[in-house]
């Protein structure tokens, strides 16, 4: 692809994962607004890592489903959607203000995540609460018509991520969970597969075809089985390869 550096994004503060190691490998945190996990001290303990480690930091939200950790689908009216993900922002805010830091993007989470790539209300609601807190600030998102069209719409940029260790359909969409082996965990595998992405800008489909994936940035999921070995191994790999790691928002 050409590119000399890419950024190592991790969903962190969700409570379920070493956060502290994952720091010294990534150059964006994720940091769960404590509505889909966490909670507020997880928050604050987020915010002072990607401090001290000087990395930069997002806004995690999803939907207000602990129980299924934000990765089913939940039917929410325009408003009702807008106002709790602007609250959700504002919670972190809140945190990050207090130590003297800010948020740079937005990434939803789980299934609101992959609902705002094809449904246009719902894709809506999400950044018209990001526009009017702040228009500056970045949403990372699929790779989509619609939600493209939504940011566009209200002038926020956008950005794509690479899910380094999860499957892809032919059509460039990710395997759903369910589905047996969807996630990949094979630290040695997962770093050569981003290698080759890096190199090429395209990775194996589940059926075996090369797809294109555009992405900025590189998603690190810190509560799968050997997450932190997972992003050494991606980490060290890149490093080792020439490319620096850096937040696509970092000047």
């Amino acid at each position: 692809m050409g590119v000399r550096s890419i950024d190592l994004n991790a969903d962190l503060a969700e409570e379920c994962g070493d956060d502290e190691a994952m720091y010294r490998y990534i150059s964006s945190a994720s940091i769960c607004c404590g509505r889909h996990a966490g909670s507020p001290n997880a928050m604050k303990k987020a915010v002072a890592a990607a401090v001290r480690h000087n990395v930069v930091i997002g806004a995690h939200v999803g939907y207000e489903d602990r129980a299924n950790f934000g990765r089913s689908d939940v039917k929410m009216e325009y408003n009702e959607l807008r106002k709790l993900t602007f609250n959700q922002i504002h919670d972190l805010l809140d945190v990050v203000n207090k130590a003297n830091t800010r948020v740079q993007y937005v990434k939803p989470h789980g299934a609101l995540y992959h609902r705002i790539g094809s449904d246009s209300e719902q894709a809506k609601a999400v950044v018209d609460a990001i526009a009017e807190i702040d228009s500056t600030l970045h949403i990372l998102v699929p790779e989509t018509g619609i939600i493209k069209s939504a940011a566009a719409g209200v002038g926020l940029t956008v950005a794509h991520e690479f899910f380094a260790d999860r499957v892809y359909l032919p059509v460039g969409t990710l395997v759903p969970r369910t589905v047996v082996n969807s996630v990949l965990n094979d630290s040695e595998k997962i770093s050569e597969r981003v290698l080759h992405w890096l190199a090429t800008g395209e990775i194996a489909a589940n059926d075996g075809t090369q797809i294109s994936v555009n992405a900025q940035s590189i998603c690190l999921h810190g509560d799968t089985p050997d997450a932190v070995a997972s992003a050494a191994s991606i980490y060290q790999k890149c490093k080792s390869a020439g490319y620096g790691i850096k937040s696509w928002l970092s000047s």
